[in-house]
């Protein structure tokens, strides 16, 4: 017996004809597949690049609300220098 014939010999099968098509010469062809390559539909701009930033998404954000709460409170400061104050002064000496 072949390595192969004795090899599928102890493997259970309902029909011994389904390996009678079986070539050993088949499995050592090599079968080349051509690479897929993507092909743009469209044209665009050269200046228009990808670009990869740096810094953690999460990072950024925090930054953002960071600078949001320092512009409200920078223009909190500039109201009270200039105008009316939001706590006043108890007026009355007795109580």
């Amino acid at each position: 017996m072949t390595a192969t014939a004795e090899f599928l010999k102890g493997l259970p099968s309902y029909n011994e004809n389904n390996f009678t098509r079986f070539h050993s010469d088949a499995s050592s062809k090599v079968s080349v597949k051509r690479p897929s390559v993507y092909l743009p539909t469209k044209e665009y701009p050269s200046e228009q690049i990808i670009v990869t930033e740096k810094t953690n998404i999460l990072l950024r954000y925090l930054h953002q609300q960071w600078e949001r709460k320092n512009k409200k409170r920078e223009s909190a400061n500039e109201v009270e220098e200039g105008g009316s104050a939001k706590k006043r002064p108890r007026l009355d000496t007795s109580v």
